[in-house]
Order: structure tokens, then sequence, then C-alpha cells
């Protein structure tokens, strides 16, 4: 369940043998969507995994970016199933790359096979995702959190007037009275239009219409819109440096994966700037380059996490 899309999908035997997508905010009653999947499907299932982007509490996951809610108990109330999980979203997206081999990578830098140990995932989407599959004594175990939301701050002079024109678009979403800005409202499908609008504000552009990610990336691309090609260095930038943080802070060994749709949809922005932000380490310059980097071609990487983290769970 992610802020723009809620997918459905059944796993019969290792197999998708069933999948649905629809838009989130179509969806108003989880419940009923998936008691309805399962009479249609003629079969109560032995487990259900609801996977959220948002945090979870005591079995229940309310999603950051939409007005929908989820317990264990109301699962188990539609669907039947024996045993019932709710998990953060990049829990299921850190599961997804516990048996990911060369056929399902590009490779940035390092091994053409991801080693086996453990790995770092980060996803920006609709909103900004991190996850982390720890590897100990040959099992793997996540570590969930919500690594979104970590502070961003200028990396050169000419971004301070950006985050001080981000500031007055959305106040709320900055650390006090400091510079230091949520990573999610600039490294997202849902933050890239405010860093838009921001540079848009340093350039006297203030009468110009709302841009959605997508026609902000597409401008950039193409070198229509100098704002736009600026927004996009500058999230190309910040991603790599904040996921070259994460890396040297957790020193994963089986790799660190790129997941999700700016990802799958957007290549061009991974290249030598986005790998340069990430190598930047000063005395640590050289761990980060001989780290592992990864982009996941995983097909419904969040369903296939989901079963992972379900196989393991009722295993043990």
């Amino acid at each position: 369940m992610g802020g723009t899309n809620t997918r459905l999908g059944v796993v019969t035997e290792g197999e998708l043998t069933d999948l649905r997508k629809h838009p989130t905010g179509t969806v108003t009653d989880l419940q009923k969507a998936l008691h309805s999947l399962c009479d249609e499907i003629g079969t109560q299932p032995r487990a259900v995994v609801a996977a959220g982007a948002g945090p979870v509490q005591n079995g229940t996951i309310r999603l950051t970016n939409a007005n929908l809610d989820l317990s264990e108990t109301e699962l188990a109330k539609a669907t039947g199933a024996h045993h019932t999980f709710v998990i953060n979203d990049f829990t299921a997206a850190a599961w997804s790359v516990a048996e990911i081999d060369e056929h399902d990578v590009e490779v940035l830098q390092g091994e053409a096979s991801p080693p086996l140990g453990t790995r770092l995932v980060v996803g920006p989407g609709t909103g900004l995702g991190v996850g982390a599959l720890l590897y100990s004594e040959g099992h793997f175990h996540t570590v969930s959190g919500e690594g979104g939301h970590m502070g961003l701050s200028p990396r050169h002079l000419d971004e301070v007037e950006v985050f001080n024109a981000a500031r007055r678009i959305a106040p709320e979403c900055f650390f006090d009275d400091t510079l230091v800005i949520e990573a999610e409202m600039f490294l997202s499908g849902t933050g890239l239009p405010i860093l838009y609008q921001a540079i848009e504000m340093t350039e006297g552009r203030t009468d110009a219409a709302t841009r959605s990610a997508k026609d902000i990336l597409r401008a950039a691309q193409d070198g229509s819109d100098a704002c736009a090609v600026k927004a996009a260095r500058m999230f190309t930038e910040h991603l790599g440096a904040i996921m070259g943080d994460l890396a040297v802070a957790l020193v994963p060994e089986g790799g660190v994966f790129l997941v999700g749709g700016v990802a799958e949809k957007n290549r061009w922005l991974f290249g030598q700037d986005f790998l340069r932000a990430f190598n930047a380490g000063g005395r640590f310059d050289e761990l980060r380059r001989g780290m592992n980097l990864y982009v996941s071609e995983q097909d419904e990487f969040g369903i296939v996490g989901a079963n992972n983290f379900c196989k393991n769970a009722l295993a043990r």
C-alpha cells in the first residue's frame, strides 16, 4: 500500500498467480477489497501480509501520504487467514532483495552479482523509503525505520537560497530554525515539485504553474527548462549523498539497492553525478567506492518482499 498505488497479489506455491493494482485514492475500504479478492480466488489464504508506507505500531499501520489504516486483526476478519502481518513498506522492500541475483539488477558500481551479506535499500517514490536487511549467522533480519525523514541541508553555496525559498513553501518540514529539511520533501515524487518551486522562486518565476514530478523530470531530461535541470541535478546529488551516508553507517557487504518507480523509469538520473555524490566521503572516499551499488529490476518488488517476509515469518 503506497501513497500512489495499492497492489493486491496472490502467491501460490511461490508463484505470483494474481495481481490487482488500484490507485490508493480510490481504495476507501481495504478490508472490503481484500474480502472481495478472497471471494474471487475462491479460497481462504494461509497467511496475509500487508505492507504500507507508514509507521507500524501495535500491529496497526496508518499510511503517511494517504488516509488509510489497517490492523492485523482487521486483516484476519477480512480474509480468514490464520497468520496476518502488518509491516512497513520498506520492510517489504528490504526483503525483496533477500534472494536477488545478477539477473534482477543493473550494476552502478561493484560486483556483477550481489554478494551475500547485509543489504541497504533506498527508494524514492511518492515518498522516500529506507530499509535494511541485516545478515547474521546465516539468516536475514530486517530493521524498520523512517529514514526518509532524515535531514537534508545545502551541499553548495548556491543551494542556500533554494533552501531558504523552500522554507517559505513548507516551513513545517524544516528542523527548528536551521536550513535542514526532511529528505523526503526534496527526494520523492511528492517533494520534487517543492524543490522545483523553490528554485523558481530564486529565479523570480513566482507566477509559474505547479508542475508534477513527471513533467519536471521530462523537462530536465530534454533540457527545455533550466529550473527543471537544476532540480534534477540537486535531486540526483542529494540522493546519492544521503545513500552514501547511510551506506557508511551500515557498511552493507551485500550491496546498496535503489528500488521503486523513480529509479525504474529514470535511469538517466543515476549516472556519474549520482556516483560522484555517493562516493564523496572525505577520508572515507575509498570505502564508498568499494561498495556494491545496484538498481533493482524486479517486477513488483513490494509483493516479492512481502512474500519473502511471510516465508521467513512462518518458518520461525
